[in-house]
């Protein structure tokens, strides 16, 4: 399944005709191979089309009409918009998958790094990057949601609390509350062990639930421990791996450096790359962001294909891949697709499954 991006773009997907559902294909393909605005008489040559130019050209005018083509100049052809490069995955694209001896080579590969993780990870990325000419990006396996193990609400002054807390797995954050009111030390013993013991094991959204029944400075402390676990959450990824920068350094697209630089600096802020990692996605899923649907506007020339991958548990990673919306997107899509199995299955023997 191939799963849009949470806001896509506002126009819906027109209905076409079947010539034009053809030549959107051609143009889609000859622009993915070329880099170069598709004419109508390139069209009649190479796809031995039975029609003549200036039908072709009338087609491929209804084509920008309906947003799924735009040229950049009046003489030169055409080329796809975001627009139309979402209907070519959602109803043109061919079947997303590798061939079968390169999924044995990359099956192969993995069964011989699977005892080291960061070895799998950084194979993850050269793969992904190595098959689909694109930038790989690899997050490692990790928890998906912050559990609370212990609470601590320090007394700084009356209106002045350090709230101290202890994550499953050891982490620990604090942070300097102000409070609307003052309140006694006796009372911030007693809150501390209240929290600890109703809500230890509890995730944000747990935590947020019960503010409902709490009132003045208890509620203004259970607000901040939430978001204590939800900043906790947005930066649980520290490592990422990624590989194939000079893949989108050899696009003609991204000839200028602040472009690259750009994608660097981007790959290297963990929190900007994990306010795109979709949350949602299911086994097999894969989620494809393209252009102008990307929230950050510096991502908006470039195309992102992301699937999740992990075991039985809430342990989960990514891997995706990073290009210019002219992307081979049924390559794209198949090898992440494909990896991510790879790498479920390499979490699931981990766990001990």
């Amino acid at each position: 399944m191939v799963q849009k991006p949470h806001k896509t773009v506002d126009k819906a997907l027109p209905t076409l005709a079947e010539r034009q559902r053809d030549l959107l294909r051609a143009v889609i393909r000859e622009y993915i191979a070329t880099a170069e605005p598709v004419a109508s008489a390139a069209l009649v040559r190479r796809y031995g089309l039975d029609v003549s130019s200036a039908t072709v050209r009338n087609a491929l005018a209804a084509l920008e009409e309906l947003g799924l083509l735009t040229h950049p100049h009046t003489s030169a052809g055409r080329v796809p918009t975001d627009l139309g490069y979402r209907y070519f995955i959602e109803s043109l694209m061919p079947h997303p998958s590798l061939l079968p001896a390169e999924q044995l080579t990359v099956s192969h590969q993995f069964q011989q790094a699977m005892s080291n993780t960061a070895e799998w990870l950084r194979l993850a990325a050269s793969t992904l990057a190595r098959l689909t000419a694109e930038a790989a990006i690899v997050t490692p396996p990790s928890p998906t949601r912050s559990l609370l193990k212990h609470v601590e609400a320090v007394p700084i002054s009356e209106r002045r609390v350090l709230l101290v807390a202890v994550l499953d797995g050891g982490a620990v954050h604090q942070q300097l509350v102000e409070l609307s009111e003052p309140v006694t030390i006796e009372h911030l013993r007693r809150l501390s062990s209240r929290l600890t013991e109703t809500l230890g094991t509890s995730d944000a959204s747990a935590v947020r639930a019960s503010m409902g029944m709490e009132t003045g400075a208890d509620r203004e402390l259970l607000g901040a421990l939430a978001r204590l676990l939800e900043q906790h959450g947005a930066t649980a990824v520290r490592d990422v791996y990624y590989d194939g920068i000079q893949n989108i350094m050899a696009q003609p697209e991204f000839t200028e450096t602040d472009s690259v630089r750009d994608v660097v600096r981007f790959l290297e802020d963990r929190t900007r790359l994990v306010s795109i990692l979709p949350a949602d996605l299911g086994a097999g899923d894969v989620h494809v962001a393209i252009g102008s649907e990307h929230r950050l506007e510096h991502l908006r020339g470039f195309s992102l294909v992301f699937g999740r991958y992990g075991g039985g548990s809430d342990v989960v990673g990514y891997v995706g891949v990073m290009g210019p919306t002219r992307m081979d997107y049924a390559r794209s899509i198949g090898a992440v697709r494909y990896v991510g199995s790879l790498m479920s299955d390499l979490v699931r023997v981990m766990e001990g499954d």
